[in-house]
């Protein structure tokens, strides 16, 4: 299909039998539509928009619903479109994406004119997901040497190949206005999840990426002008984080804790200035949490078995099919709905089935993508009240 084109969508709507929650299915079951990574930008501001990857001709492209019409409308074409990364702009405007591991463009949406904002050079290539600071005028990004790239494998193995190689990555700072990259940190070490400090560019994080128990020191900030590294949080013994954010004003960045034999799991917060750490809360089994705008409210999905780790049955534990709701003023949580979800890899694609849950702007309903009913699709549940 071509970029323009668009789709009615049918929705469906269904209720929860244990929570009593609606549940509205907005993507078509026969075709693959998963949504971003959680914490990229994927709503308009008035919530009425939505951004998701659709595989609509075998190839995934990035899509924009219309929530009041059902109308999806196509935005890029070709292949090696990263919908998983891409994300809008502040004013709603713009959206950005990475094709192919080599170009990072920005889209206007009235339009649909392309703009390549920065090139990746010949002997690197495009790594993790790249995100935008709060002003959306520059770009924390993350590059792999090309010849230490792994390419053999798909899925999980290839993941964990490229963690025992050992690859040369850099973290690199781009000027969206003049599309100049700054290298911010380069080293001999598997790397990911780049990003700004929420309305203070002065803080960058990153993590030590690869199989959870055998990353003993995950989570890092570093100031913007590559000095003052430093780690977010030392791990306990056999302590896993994964899945870290920053709560959207900026206060704290959130994780997910969790150690080998506890069927729970734990809600972290780190202080960006002080370093101090915080274990809020004990939590059922969630693999990836997001919070509202202040912090109060987070979101969380139960999960399945993990594919990240390298002694799977030391750490098997009970799968959990849930989407979570939790409260950081009364430390308590509540079920919203099942995701049902199967955490397959779809088609080597290990992030498609992952829930990935997180509010719409009003903070009424959670976005959530499940293959409970075949392939990857979208699905908005409301809050319960």
């Amino acid at each position: 299909m071509a970029k323009g084109s668009t789709i009615q969508f049918q929705y469906l709507e269904s209720t929860d039998p244990d929570t009593g929650v609606r549940i509205t299915r907005l993507s078509p079951p026969e075709v693959a539509c998963p949504r971003n990574y959680f914490y990229q930008k994927c709503f308009s501001n008035n919530g009425e928009r939505l951004l998701f990857g659709g595989e609509f001709g075998d190839v995934f492209n990035i899509w924009l619903l219309d929530l009041p019409s059902g109308v999806a409308r196509q935005i890029t074409d070709g292949t090696g479109n990263n919908y998983h990364g891409a994300y809008l702009s502040p004013d709603d405007q713009f959206l950005f994406y990475t094709k192919s591991g080599r170009e990072h463009r920005r889209v206007d949406l009235a339009t649909l004119e392309e703009k390549i904002i920065y090139s990746v050079p010949p002997e690197w290539k495009g790594a993790g997901t790249w995100v935008p600071n709060s002003a959306c005028t520059r770009i924390a990004g993350m590059e792999i040497l090309a010849a230490d790239q792994v390419t053999g494998g798909s899925g999980w193995e290839r993941f964990r190949k490229q963690f025992d190689a050992k690859p040369r990555e850099r973290l690199i700072d781009i000027d969206i206005a003049t599309g100049q990259a700054r290298v911010v940190l380069d080293q001999q070490r598997y790397m990911g999840h780049p990003m700004f400090r929420p309305f203070d560019d002065s803080i960058m994080g990153f993590c030590h990426e690869g199989p959870h128990d055998l990353v003993d020191a995950r989570m890092w900030f570093i100031n913007e002008d590559g000095t003052n590294l430093r780690q977010v949080k030392k791990h306990a013994p056999h302590e896993s984080c994964m899945h870290e954010f920053w709560v959207p004003d900026g206060s704290k960045l959130m994780y997910v804790s969790y150690t080998k034999g506890d069927q729970d799991r734990y809600i972290g917060a780190a202080d960006p200035v002080t370093l101090e750490n915080e274990n809020i809360m004990a939590m059922p089994p969630c693999a990836h949490l997001m919070s509202n705008f202040d912090g109060s409210l987070l979101v969380g999905d139960g999960a399945g078995q993990l594919g990240d780790v390298s002694d799977k049955e030391g750490h098997a534990f009970e799968a959990d099919p849930w989407i979570h709701l939790f409260d950081m003023q009364t430390r308590t949580h509540r079920k919203v709905c099942r995701h049902d979800s199967s955490w397959a890899e779809y088609k080597g694609n290990t992030q498609a089935t992952h829930p990935h849950p997180s509010f719409t702007p009003d903070e009424k309903r959670v976005l959530f993508s499940s293959d409970r009913e075949g392939k990857p699709a979208l699905y908005l549940a409301d809050l319960p009240v």
